[in-house]
């Protein structure tokens, strides 16, 4: 088995996979251990991998032009995240239900015209998984949150012309959000 995302390398040469180990398994993610051959021919033995559901990321403009985010804590940082709604893909949910339900999780909005922006890696050295950016332009609030049991955040409407602003001052942190905000922004022309 080789692994090819269907962009080769430049010499289009491929890693070989020569099998796999589990060491850890979580309801959120898996952490494995590949063996693999270079196309030199040298083994590597103990590539570590994560396994993790892809995740959605979305960028919605109200008519008005105001921008719905999450403020939320992060542990892992031991600081608080303002970001764009987001969240895992459920097993065999298609990435733009994800991305629907999601929006409207978190921020009660929903509507509007949708339009995948990109896919993308937040770490392909480490992470077997996609963030999918969607552009959801003239939604509007039309439910309260809701919220999963250990969530607690608070949506924070900005003005789209700020967003620019909340990445450069190091406000939104979280690199596939900043790079689905970067491209939607492009795409709006206000880039």
């Amino acid at each position: 088995m080789t692994f090819s995302s269907g962009r080769d390398n430049e010499r289009g040469e491929l890693w070989e996979h020569l099998g796999s180990e589990v060491l850890l398994e979580t309801p959120y993610f898996k952490l494995r251990t590949d063996r693999l051959r270079l196309p030199d021919g040298v083994v590597k033995d103990s590539y570590y991998v994560i396994e993790r559901q892809d995740a959605v990321f979305v960028l919605a403009v109200t008519e008005s032009g105001e921008v719905p985010l999450v403020r939320q804590y992060r542990p892992p940082l031991k600081q608080m995240e303002l970001c764009l709604p987001a969240g895992l893909v459920d097993e065999g949910e298609e990435p733009f239900a994800a991305a629907r339900r999601e929006l409207l999780e978190e921020t009660g909005y929903s509507g509007g015209e949708w339009e995948l922006v990109t896919r993308l890696s937040s770490s392909p050295g480490l992470k077997a998984n996609w963030a999918h950016v969607y552009l959801a332009r003239g939604v509007e609030p039309v439910a309260s949150l809701d919220l999963d049991e250990f969530e607690r955040l608070e949506v924070v409407n900005v003005p789209l012309e700020r967003l620019g602003e909340l990445v450069r001052s190091g406000e939104i942190i979280s690199s596939s959000g900043v790079a689905g905000i970067l491209l939607a922004l492009e795409r709006l022309g206000e880039g």
